[in-house]
């Protein structure tokens, strides 16, 4: 049994590296296609506004037209800017950890209080994938979802393992309902991710913790295997 375990981890931890991977190809093609696309639609429609001085009501369409296709774009553009990889081969944890703060507070202009211990040290591959993305979401769910005017992360090493905790001051919800089954993620509060968390934390054979209460706020930890 303990060798089919130790087989079953190994396999979850190449399909993380794998997803990764993935997920990278899916963010250069979306550079190199429809970034590229909407780019030049919106270089043809500002032409043709210019030619249509003479037509407001058309010119008027087309400067909508303009708006969309540029907001669009922020979106795409934000979007490839936080799945880019971070370079997990050649940084370390606590690096690649602060780097996602900063990028955080920059898009949402949300403040983000950071504690690490200076001993972190670093730790296998797909667990350093695994702490950056459950960050990603847990900072995401935070912003979007819950109205907090404070974010909080706090990352330590516990022995063989990595814990990240990260938390806000956010209107709060229940976790219960909210996790009860695969239909509920989603659909009450919009903690689409939370599942995918679980999942992640599963895979590599570590735990998660679940904090929260209406008008309480609401503190997420994951704790994982650093080797």
């Amino acid at each position: 049994m303990a060798r089919e375990e130790a087989e079953a981890r190994a396999a979850s931890r190449r399909l993380l590296a794998t997803s990764e991977r993935e997920l990278q190809r899916i963010v250069l093609d979306m550079h190199d296609g429809p970034v590229q696309d909407i780019f030049a639609a919106l270089s043809q429609l500002q032409a043709l506004e210019r030619t249509l001085a003479a037509d407001p009501a058309a010119a008027e369409r087309v400067r909508h037209a303009v708006g969309l296709l540029e907001r669009a774009l922020g979106e795409i553009r934000n979007f490839i800017g936080a799945f880019r990889p971070p370079g997990f081969e050649r940084r370390a944890l606590g690096e690649i950890i602060e780097g996602l703060a900063v990028q955080h507070e920059t898009l949402t202009n949300q403040a983000v209080e950071f504690e690490m211990r200076e001993d972190l040290g670093d730790c296998a591959l797909p667990t350093k994938i695994a702490i950056y993305r459950i960050l990603q979401e847990g900072l995401a769910n935070g912003h979007r979802h819950s109205g907090a005017t404070r974010q909080r992360i706090s990352v330590e090493r516990r022995g063989g393992a990595i814990a990240l905790t990260v938390s806000d001051d956010g209107r709060g919800f229940d976790p219960q309902r909210v996790l009860a089954s695969e239909e509920d993620v989603g659909v009450e509060g919009g903690h689409f991710g939370l599942r995918g968390i679980q999942d992640r934390v599963a895979m590599l054979g570590g735990s998660f913790a679940l904090e929260s209460a209406p008008g309480r706020g609401t503190s997420l930890t994951v704790t994982l295997p650093a080797e």
